[in-house]
């Protein structure tokens, strides 16, 4: 009996280290955060921006407000990094600038000037929140808003500003994707340089920037977040491998019981007379 229970005891114990061991399903929304140093990433990217001065915009000026006219158009770059805290929420601090207009005419000579923005951007990955954590889904969709500091270096002035944002990412490796980032950003009239409108209301008092932008994300470490494995299933596969131990040890008992009848049976049976 004792060899018995010692038995289904070391059973038992295997059974439960391989449950926990195997590929088990892993909870759809439940993931274990990593230390502060896990899941940060870089960014780099090229950016094509429309500049709106508040000057530029008043029915006075008459200038097309169209978004690929030269006078409000013009190249430059953009700096990120970011972390990840749970795969819906991040934090990302971007640097971008330098080549800007002013726009004041419609000549890009005229309004040619340089500046730089410093913004911190809180990102919501949609496609983790509504449709569980993935390491290896292909496209995140992650919108984002922002606050941060613009300065022309041309005029020396500084302006606060608000923004939100579109980040498209397109997965290629464990280690980098490639994204599409849309973005507007509203500042106070310094921004450009050209002062304010008097008596401008709403987003014609301000300076704003839509901006286009193409780049890498690169993850520094592993990127990803470690999934939580489900209780529920882990407790079903054990339950079952018990049951199934449970029976072949009952086969093994009946077997057990059927030998020793017939040796019982075998041993009552009369012995023949030895032979004269």
């Amino acid at each position: 009996m004792k060899r018995t229970l010692l038995f289904v005891f070391i059973v038992v114990a295997a059974l439960t280290s391989r449950a926990q061991d195997s590929e088990l399903p892993a909870q759809k929304y439940s993931v274990a955060t990593g230390s502060f140093w896990s899941n940060w990433f870089v960014q780099a990217d090229l950016t094509a921006s429309s500049f709106f001065g508040d000057r530029g915009n008043t029915p006075t000026a008459q200038l097309s407000s169209s978004l690929t006219k030269d006078f409000r158009t013009r190249m430059g770059f953009s700096v990120a990094l970011g972390k990840w805290f749970t795969p819906g929420l991040g934090l990302r601090t971007r640097f971008g600038g330098l080549w800007g207009r002013t726009v004041v005419s419609a000549d890009k000579d005229i309004n040619a000037s340089r500046y730089w923005t410093l913004d911190e951007q809180v990102l919501f990955n949609l496609s983790n929140m509504f449709c569980g954590y993935s390491d290896t889904r292909r496209l995140n969709i992650i919108p984002y808003v922002s606050a941060g500091l613009g300065r022309n270096l041309s005029y020396n002035t500084y302006a606060m500003g608000l923004g939100l944002g579109l980040l498209n990412e397109w997965r290629l490796s464990p280690k980098a994707s490639v994204h599409v980032d849309l973005s507007w950003r509203a500042y106070e009239p310094d921004f450009d340089g050209a002062g304010g409108q008097v008596f401008a209301r709403g987003l014609r008092g301000k300076d704003q920037v839509l901006s286009f932008a193409v780049g890498l994300t690169w993850n520094l470490g592993s990127g990803s977040f470690n999934r939580v494995k489900d209780e529920d299933a882990l407790n079903i596969l054990i339950e079952s491998q018990m049951e199934a131990l449970g029976a072949q040890l009952q086969d093994a008992q009946m077997e057990n019981e059927r030998l020793r009848k017939l040796l019982e049976h075998s041993e009552q049976r009369p012995q023949p007379a030895p032979a004269p």
